[in-house]
């Protein structure tokens, strides 16, 4: 019996399953692009009506006479071609192309309204920006922006023109200074008569934004809820895009624009320009032509439509998310369509899993208990097809591994011991060097400020002393396994502890300053037979242990007498369970505390007394923790 030839029925079911999305995706995108008509057109539909207003005056008052697009009648009537639709922006262009006008219906220049306190008595005052530069006005705006969810105080030194008392606007205003928050941000020599306006920001008004503040009831104080945000309406990107097209490509744009048909609009024709991109949002135009026939009908007999056309009205309108939103409208129109789409999805889903995803899953569950070493897992190799070939090759290579993870088992057992040797040899190098450097790094800084030569010299002295200590500490390091080993020998001597501790603390001292801990000693002097080189490499680490340890304000108390050396730390005592832990190697009872070490320091003073059969310890005391040697 001819075996079922699976690879066929993926590629069977891969070609339904894409013949479904491309047909899915292909509707789904003319459903979009519908949507997106729609609501375009439903949007011009309005922007017409309110713009046919000016359309049907144009007609009758402009249009009977020459057209002069800068004439007075024609800017006034321009100025509310829209009825006061703020939400969108209007561009006058001439026959050439050159932008005349470029605005928001009725918003005349930047204003900002600012509620100012006099004789315990709220009013609001208007202040005109129109007399600032295009610079200082973009200054302005990014500071105001900036700020807009805080409350804005605004100050303000100007040399006012105009003043009405009815509504509180100043107008013709030459400015000397205009802080926010305490921040001057336009500033200017200004002659005449100053006055000074103090107040809180509640709203800014320009052609390009709008921006409303968050204020309680009261008029003054700003709304603690932090729910509550400044409402700002940019329109940069609205006027930015559309002078753009404009001045890049009048000719295409213009001519774009399609025929907005409809049977109630009767005094001059509208176009629908193609839609376009900006910064990421979605603009639809309405295109109007301003047409004179009067002036072309005296120097000629037949006149054209572009002949006639003296200018061009551009409205445009911002949509942010537009196709998202279309998306979003359509597949909510759209649900139970899809709903039965995948439902069949589903089923077809679970045939091709029965007969083809199941022996993958096999081969899954095969492949990771491969990876977790349990190659003894048994693998189906009966398939004759592209699926049994595949097993075939994973139980092959899963033999290979196993066979090949063996042989290298002991090689990475060796590398791994060569591993921490290092580690633990780059740790000792790091531990023990870390306290000379410090010293020369505080005595260095001090060489700095110190004045008294002498004082400078004492210093240079035991810089000099702790870089000899880093270099010993350098040949000590390579003697490490030796004091492990008992195979270093001692370079013993007679020395005089007590010389050994005082050299100790003077190259310590900046640091017992620089952490604020009280020293306290009691120090006797005690001569022994000693490795002087090595024994102090032990009282430094009492020493320095302690301090680590011992907070500031706190104290370390030293003691030295014929018998015994001792340091003793105020603060936590080590919990019982840490006492022998402590001289191992990487042992640190408190972690947080023991940032700064490696937990090599007190294994080191272990190796190094027990050389020299010096009895040593570590005890908890009523006033803090005690550490010792004896000789």
């Amino acid at each position: 019996m001819r075996k079922l030839n699976f690879s066929l029925v993926i590629k069977i079911a891969c070609i339904i399953l894409l013949a479904f999305l491309a047909v899915l995706g292909n509707e789904i995108r003319l459903g979009i692009e519908r949507y997106i008509k729609n609501t375009l057109e439903t949007d011009a539909e309005i922007t017409i009506r309110n713009l046919d207003k000016f359309a049907k005056n144009y007609v009758e008052r402009i249009a009977v006479n020459p057209v002069d697009l800068s004439s007075q009648q024609f800017l006034r009537l321009y100025h509310h071609a829209l009825s006061g639709d703020l939400t969108k922006v209007k561009c006058l262009v001439d026959a050439d192309g050159k932008i005349l006008d470029m605005s928001r219906d009725g918003v005349e220049g930047p204003s900002l309204s600012l509620i100012v306190e006099k004789d315990d008595t709220n009013y609001s005052v208007g202040i005109d920006f129109s007399s600032l530069s295009q610079k200082d006005l973009e200054k302005l705006e990014k500071v105001i922006i900036q700020h807009q969810n805080s409350q804005l105080d605004i100050s303000i030194d100007v040399h006012i023109g105009q003043y009405n008392e009815f509504n509180g606007e100043m107008r013709d205003l030459d400015f000397k200074e205009i802080k926010v928050n305490n921040q001057t941000v336009i500033e200017h020599q200004v002659e005449g008569e100053i006055t000074h306006i103090e107040g809180v920001a509640s709203s800014y008004m320009s052609a390009k934004m709008e921006l409303l503040f968050p204020y309680s009831a009261d008029g003054l104080s700003y709304s603690s809820n932090l729910t509550q945000k400044a409402m700002l309406t940019d329109y940069h990107d609205a006027f930015n895009g559309l002078k753009q097209q404009i001045q890049k490509n009048f000719e295409q744009f213009k001519d774009s624009g399609k025929e907005f048909n409809s049977s109630i609009y009767d005094y001059t024709q509208y176009y629908l320009i193609n839609p376009y991109e900006y910064n990421g949002k979605y603009y639809s135009t309405i295109m109007m032509r301003l047409e004179d026939w009067i002036t072309p009908n005296q120097t000629q007999e037949e006149v054209t439509v572009d002949a006639a056309t003296v200018g061009y009205i551009f409205i445009t309108q911002e949509y942010e998310n537009l196709r998202m939103k279309s998306l979003q409208q359509f597949m909510y129109d759209n649900s139970s369509t899809y709903i039965l789409a995948i439902v069949l999805i589903i089923i077809m889903c679970f045939i091709v899993a029965y007969m083809i995803v199941r022996p993958i899953k096999q081969l899954e569950l095969a492949a990771w208990r491969i990876s977790r070493k349990q190659f003894e897992y048994p693998i189906d190799t009966s398939r004759h097809d592209e699926l049994g070939d595949l097993a075939r090759s994973v139980d092959k290579m899963s033999k290979e591994l196993e066979k090949t993870i063996n042989d290298l088992h002991q090689e990475i057992e060796r590398v791994q011991q060569l591993e921490v040797v290092r580690k633990e040899f780059v740790s000792n190098f790091t531990h023990e060097i870390k306290t000379p450097l410090g010293i020369i790094n505080g005595f260095s800084e001090m060489v700095e400020l110190e004045q008294d030569e002498k004082k400078r010299n004492e210093y240079i002295q035991i810089i000099q002393n702790e870089t000899r200590r880093i270099n010993e500490l350098v040949l000590a390091m390579l003697d490490l396994s030796k004091l492990e080993s008992q195979n270093m020998t001692l370079d013993l001597e007679e020395v005089d502890l007590l010389d050994i501790v005082d050299e100790a603390l003077e190259s310590m001292a900046c640091l017992f300053e620089a952490q604020k801990v009280h020293l306290k000693t009691d120090l006797d002097s005690s001569i022994i037979q000693a490795d002087p080189f090595k024994i102090g490499m032990v009282i430094t680490n009492y020493i320095s242990n302690a301090l680590r340890y011992t907070e500031a304000g706190e104290e370390v108390i030293i003691h030295l007498d014929e018998h015994c050396f001792s340091v003793e730390n105020t603060g936590a005592h080590i919990p019982e369970e840490d006492i022998q832990k402590i001289w191992l190697s990487f042992h640190k009872v408190d972690k947080a505390r023991n940032e700064g070490g490696t937990g090599l320091g007190l294994a080191i003073c272990k190796a190094i007394l027990e050389l020299h059969h010096f009895e040593y310890g570590v005890e908890n005391t009523p006033q803090g923790v005690l550490f010792y040697f004896k000789y």
